[in-house]
């Protein structure tokens, strides 16, 4: 069988492979294979690894490629436990430099297993992976012998703290906001809709920090909220990084706040968890991100991971939108302190720009064909999106519905959107695929396709699909974390295996075959649920009620 899109195909792969490896700055990957044309067989490599994993995060990676079509899956185990299914669709630019193949440029797996609480006892141990192709063959990837040895960092063991005293001192609390940016992405938005809503209710007054500016500044500002822009402390220097809490400590002494209510738990905003703790201030942690505390800080030096782990320990509430998340982390938090809220979705625009827009001509601006089955994914190209399975799977099923067009919105100038660029020019299917630039008016998007696909293999509760929902767009999702609590398959949309190219071809191909009548009951179902469940005046109250009162029962 000859790979799909040819041999001219995997000529175009070749060529931008090579001016990505000599583009300044760019370092090949460590792979050397010797150049044959098209292999003959299913072949595939773990990627070396340190001769001891610590009992830590680490990363697994490695590629495979099946001659005969494309990898549905791969599973990593270590010894008889499976670490799980890996990622799919990572740049290699070593595989396409020996294998004239199209699917060679995105052979590549990924998978960051967490083995701080491996139970299988330290010493040598076998790492390998078992890969799927979608038709049916099955290759083990060789094996590789690696020692898994003793904790690399183990946080305190710390008492639940008690409860912080504090609250508003006034009729009403000023609240100092850390969050990491304030470019264009789903937990910007939800703190910009979020903040809105409480100066709009004049639950609090507010000033915010952000380590990096962007657009959403301005919406701030607008609001009448202060904006500080801070440079990110650092955090490979334990010295700097205390020099530079000590100034920001002193820039918010002084200023008489009631809270710090944070915004994502990523490096950028947690300082704000550590400056509280200096001035004994009540903290609100609104947390999206479904990674342990492991993933999120296992890579930051023993010293700063103690500091964000006790931080993390003696938040007054830590905030989640799904329940699937806050499992996460009530073993380190208690769960008296982590509270799930659906978070709220401010309908009152969508459905004024849904009364007076045009979609035939939205359609002919951006120059989508009058029949055509549009579908769109939305969101910032990136392999946790899984952007590039998405186009692997739209060309398994694109035969089978020649009226399919697949748009996504997000793409930037950077190594992700160029593989994904890539994928696209050489797919024999590259004239029914669009990589639309990331753009601040998005919401047309969510009214001029057929459905939306959040293809994620990871996600918390992403604002894209309620945004779809609202629309009256139907929505096909991945099965993780709060994307089940919010999608019944068949009823408010539909899910699908993450990580599983043949599962999201299947997904795409039961969307484009449903009747009318089943989305016109999907997308009304969905409607309701978002006004139900995803208030933006409950949930701007309850966070109040928090930032009012941040009290939690230790035990």
């Amino acid at each position: 069988m000859t790979a799909p899109g040819g041999r001219i195909h995997g000529l175009r792969w070749r060529m931008a492979a090579m001016r990505r490896l000599w583009a300044p700055g760019a370092q090949p990957n460590a792979t050397f294979l010797p150049k044959e044309t098209v292999p003959r067989e299913p072949a595939g490599s773990i990627d070396l690894q340190p001769k001891k994993l610590p009992r830590a995060s680490v990363g697994i990676t490695g590629w495979v490629i099946f001659p005969e079509g494309a990898t549905q899956n791969v599973e990593v185990f270590l010894g008889d436990v499976s670490l799980g299914k890996a990622r799919l669709g990572i740049l290699r630019d070593d595989i396409a430099r020996a294998w004239d193949l199209p699917q060679a440029i995105i052979s590549g797996f990924e998978l960051l297993a967490d083995l701080t609480d491996w139970e299988a006892g330290d010493g040598p141990a076998t790492l390998t992976a078992t890969a799927k192709s979608v038709a049916g063959e099955t290759y083990r990837i060789e094996p590789r012998t690696v020692t898994v040895g003793a904790k690399e960092f183990k946080a305190p063991k710390l008492p639940p703290p008690a409860p912080v005293e504090g609250g508003a001192k006034g009729p009403r609390p000023h609240v100092l906001v850390f969050t990491h940016q304030l470019g264009l992405g789903g937990a910007q938005l939800y703190l910009l809709d979020l903040l809105r809503e409480l100066v709009r209710t004049q639950a609090a007054s507010f000033v915010v920090i952000s380590a990096i500016d962007g657009p959403v500044r301005r919406d701030l500002e607008e609001l009448g909220i202060p904006v500080h822009i801070t440079s990110p402390i650092p955090f490979d220097d334990f010295s700097a990084h205390l020099g530079r809490l000590e100034e920001l400590t002193k820039w918010v002494e002084g200023r008489d706040f009631d809270a710090v209510l944070i915004n994502t738990a990523t490096t950028l905003a947690s300082p704000g968890a550590q400056v509280a703790e200096r001035l004994d201030l009540p903290v609100v942690w609104a947390i999206h991100e479904s990674f342990t505390p492991a993933f999120l800080f296992g890579h930051l030096i023993p010293p700063v991971r103690e500091e964000l782990d006790r931080a993390l320990q003696r938040a007054s509430y830590l905030v989640f939108e799904a329940e699937a998340t806050k499992r996460i982390f009530e073993p380190i938090a208690g769960s008296a302190r982590c509270v799930m809220l659906p978070y709220g979705l401010d309908i009152e625009p969508i459905e004024t720009a849904r009364k007076s827009f045009d979609r035939e001509a939205a359609r002919r601006k951006h120059d989508i064909p009058a029949d055509a089955r549009a579908i769109v994914c939305i969101g910032t190209v990136e392999p946790r999106k899984a952007q590039t399975l998405l186009a692997q799977a739209f060309d398994l099923i694109a035969d089978r519905h020649p009226d399919a067009y697949l748009y996504f919105v997000g793409g930037r100038k950077d190594a992700d959107s160029d593989t994904l660029r890539n994928y696209i020019s050489s797919s024999p299917n590259g004239d029914r695929i669009k990589l639309i630039p990331i753009t601040p008016d998005v919401q047309p998007w969510y009214a001029m396709p057929d459905f939306l696909v959040c293809a994620s293999d990871v996600e918390s509760l992403p604002r894209t699909v309620l945004e779809a929902m609202a629309w009256e767009t139907p929505v096909l999702a991945t099965d993780v974390f709060g994307l089940p609590e919010l999608i019944t398959d068949g009823e408010t949309g539909w899910l699908c295996e993450p990580r599983d190219l043949k599962a999201l071809a299947d997904g795409l191909d039961r969307a484009l075959s449903a009747t009318p009548e089943e989305y016109t009951a999907i997308t009304r179902a969905a409607r309701t649920l978002v006004e139900e469940r995803h208030s933006l005046e409950r949930y701007g109250r309850e966070i109040a009620g928090l930032l009012s009162q941040p009290k939690a029962d230790s035990k």
